[in-house]
């Protein structure tokens, strides 16, 4: 659902030619529930349709992809020289042609997930709005950090293999207590929960960083920057901790997901995973990038 109240649909579509390669076209509101309803018919039944699109926005950056927008128009199995001759080739063994897709340019060492975009891209792909998460990859500078509420009281008692924290407020004898734990303590844990602004050369945009994704960008625990900023009040080394991840580019793999916040859905972007940008490994992919679009 959008802010609206209105529904947002996406339905995704695999296209192949006689060229080798293959694309992905997302079809978006109304689409769906025309020409792609009928189009999932059509191959649920064995048959393959050709299908010609006018008008549609191709998104280019690491890898081509095509969606519909308001101005697209969809013809199926449509009556022209060229898609006769496609249709010749599909059905007299083309069908059974590899193909390279030329949508999903990965990251160099990366899993399957690790597809590089850029931030413009969230938005406009709709990322993030069907069932699953989207898994992204992108190259972004760090412009701004928020500092006022930068990490939580954390419980620090274990559950299994693993920590707590959930988060913790002081009982009425100064004491910490978790409610989930259903304990008191004397200490707790601090955990990092930044909003981040990151931008690169296509928009800006906020995202969330935890607990070690934080100390990934910061360099230190959110245990030390508290006591550095609250018990210690050094403001300058604070200060200069923060400013020293200004500017920095740095490799982000983002976890991006609708969801619900009281009445209103939103995309919640966090980051998983935040290198520092190797410039030698940088320079050899864009490197690739420009090889296989020349080879195209």
């Amino acid at each position: 659902m959008r802010k609206n109240g209105m529904e947002t649909q996406r339905r995704i579509l695999n296209l192949k030619d006689q060229s080798g390669s293959s694309i992905e076209l997302t079809l978006w509101g109304d689409f769906c529930n025309r020409e792609g309803q009928q189009l999932q018919e059509t191959t649920d039944t064995g048959n393959f349709p050709i299908l010609a699109v006018k008008a549609g926005k191709v998104n280019d950056f690491s890898g081509k992809s095509i969606g519909t927008i308001s101005a697209t128009q969809l013809f199926i199995n449509p009556d022209f020289p060229e898609a006769h001759a496609l249709r010749d080739w599909f059905d007299q063994g083309g069908k059974d042609t590899a193909s390279h897709s030329i949508s999903r340019d990965f990251v160099p060492g990366g899993t399957k997930n690790d597809v590089r975009k850029n931030l413009t891209q969230i938005k406009d792909e709709g990322l993030g709005r069907s069932d699953k998460p989207d898994w992204i990859t992108v190259k972004a500078t760090i412009s701004f950090i928020k500092t006022d509420s930068f990490c939580y009281t954390a419980c620090p008692l274990t559950i299994g293999d693993r920590q707590c924290s959930k988060k913790v407020t002081k009982s009425g004898n100064s004491r910490w207590m978790c409610d989930r734990c259903n304990q008191e303590f004397e200490e707790c844990d601090y955990r990092y929960l930044l909003q981040v602004q990151v931008q690169d050369y296509s928009g800006l945009t906020w995202v969330t960083a935890f607990q070690e994704t934080g100390e990934e960008i910061l360099g230190c625990s959110a245990k030390e920057l508290y006591a550095l900023k609250y018990e210690a009040q050094d403001d300058v080394r604070f200060g200069e901790i923060i400013r020293n991840c200004l500017f920095a580019e740095f490799l982000l793999k983002l976890k991006i997901k609708e969801e619900t916040y009281g009445d209103e859905q939103r995309v919640k972007i966090t980051v998983v995973k935040a290198d520092k940008v190797n410039y030698s490994d940088e320079s050899r992919f864009l490197f690739d990038m420009v090889s296989k679009f020349h080879s195209r």
